[in-house]
């Protein structure tokens, strides 16, 4: 065997492995042994079909999968043993490539293009500087979260006459023009909260009845909302019912009560707290908005930090090798046109891919995340409920959560957000910047340039 390798253009190289017969033909041979021990044919004892049978039936078979597995093991070998760092994985050179024959061919030659991944140099220090936005939570965003508790942890009361904030429980059934109901029409039992509906006018039919009462309405002309007029039928997609006008029975009004401010409310909503004025309890409140603000606003220092290290290295590509290695990768699932318009994304995340191995040699265990932590993760939930996390059961139940690759996934990329979090905010400057929380989800949503 012979492997040779030239330069094909920048960062892309073209790989000529020779294979000839003695290379593969011991384990051809050892492969169709193996067969005629196991061949049952009539007139033939079992294991003794003659070998020129066999040939004939296996030969062409078991020599293209040992060509095939010698090819591959060699130019991966190759590749390691030569250190080559490689972009996605070697394409077969459609223009050197030629049909095979294994009826009459002994000896092969195979033609591999390789992206090569461009040397870069990253260099993490304070002389970078990321905005760092801190949220102010304000006085305003404090009340209407705490009413939502009251609300949520409030006793519901069954008014006599609705309200504008009631929810009301009901049948709705389909009626004609007329407004009458259609025999076999569509009808389902549901809810809304009048306060929901869009159109003040239609609000004003529902305020002030009691149960029992009917009113007859048009549900999209109403929410304005196609999937919640579809939740709140019961329709299943595409149904022309959902334009139809409906007369709704109202069987149940449901008031809440909010809970009343006190030691009691505060303990239910913060066990573990010790609360005991309301002021203490509004700073409680206020930490917490803050808290998930800034869960918000550490992945967008994130975001940022990484969009500045990319103009900042900006690695070259083999653009067009890794347009074929993406099309190849996606067969049946994009098309050419669809990758290039797509590309600009895929090489910022090629490009960060090469970046984040050199920040790993840089930098090592403070950006890699091990099993044991994510199972520490998993682990963690357990002592937040207050469980004991020792106990061999809950093992058990870590390893089945884990048996999950898409939950293994998530945890995973979690705890690297962590780790680049932690790692940025202690490597580069931080231009802190208050913001609201209006501001800040402007900020994010806005398209980066």
């Amino acid at each position: 065997m012979n492997i040779t390798q030239e330069e094909s253009g920048k960062l892309t190289a073209l790989v000529h492995i020779n294979l000839k017969e003695e290379d593969f033909i011991d384990k051809v041979n050892a492969q169709l042994k193996d067969y005629r021990k196991k061949a049952q044919m009539p007139g033939f004892r079992p294991g003794m079909v003659p070998m020129g049978m066999i040939k004939k039936m296996y030969g062409n078979a078991v020599m293209a999968d040992e060509v095939n597995k010698t090819v591959s093991d060699a130019l991966n070998n190759y590749i390691y043993d030569n250190k080559i760092n490689i972009l996605g994985y070697p394409l077969p050179n459609e223009e050197k490539s030629k049909p095979v024959d294994f009826d009459g061919q002994k000896e092969f030659d195979f033609y591999f293009d390789l992206g090569l991944a461009p040397d870069i140099n990253v260099n993490i220090s304070e002389d970078l500087k990321v905005p760092y936005y801190s949220i102010k939570v304000t006085d305003e965003e404090v009340e209407s979260a705490i009413k939502d508790m009251q609300k949520r942890l409030g006793e519901e009361e069954h008014p006599e006459k609705a309200e504008l904030d009631d929810t009301l429980h009901g049948k709705v059934q389909q009626v004609n023009e007329e407004g009458e109901v259609v025999e076999d029409g569509h009808n389902a039992e549901t809810l809304f909260v009048i306060s929901d509906i869009k159109l003040k006018t239609i609000q004003k039919l529902f305020v002030g009845k009691e149960v029992g009462a009917k009113i007859v309405f048009n549900p999209m002309r109403a929410f304005k909302d196609e999937t919640k007029v579809k939740e709140l039928l019961k329709l299943k997609d595409a149904d022309e019912n959902i334009k139809a006008d409906y007369e709704f029975e109202i069987t149940d009004i449901v008031r809440v009560k909010e809970a009343e401010l006190n030691e009691e409310f505060y303990k239910k909503v913060y066990p573990s707290d010790e609360l005991k004025t309301e002021e203490d309890f509004k700073n409680r409140v206020r930490e917490d908005l803050s808290t998930h603000y800034q869960h918000d606003a550490d992945k967008q220092f994130v975001g940022d930090t990484i969009d500045q290290i990319l103009k900042q290295v900006d690695p070259e590509l083999p653009n067009e090798f890794l347009k074929r290695w993406l099309l190849e990768n996606n067969k049946g699932k994009a098309t050419a046109g669809q990758i290039d318009g797509q590309y600009e994304s895929y090489a910022k995340t090629f490009k960060w891919q090469l970046i984040e191995g050199k920040l790993i040699e840089q930098f090592g265990d403070a950006l890699k995340v091990s099993d044991e932590d994510v199972r520490d993760k998993v682990r963690a939930y357990f002592q937040m409920a207050g469980g004991e996390t020792s106990n061999p059961q809950v093992e058990g139940i870590v390893d089945q959560i884990l048996s999950n690759d898409q939950e293994r996934e998530r945890i995973y990329g979690e705890l690297m957000d962590e780790r680049y979090i932690a790692f940025f905010k202690e490597k580069i400057t931080k231009d802190e910047k208050e913001v609201s929380p209006e501001e800040l989800v402007k900020i994010v949503s806005t398209p980066k340039k």
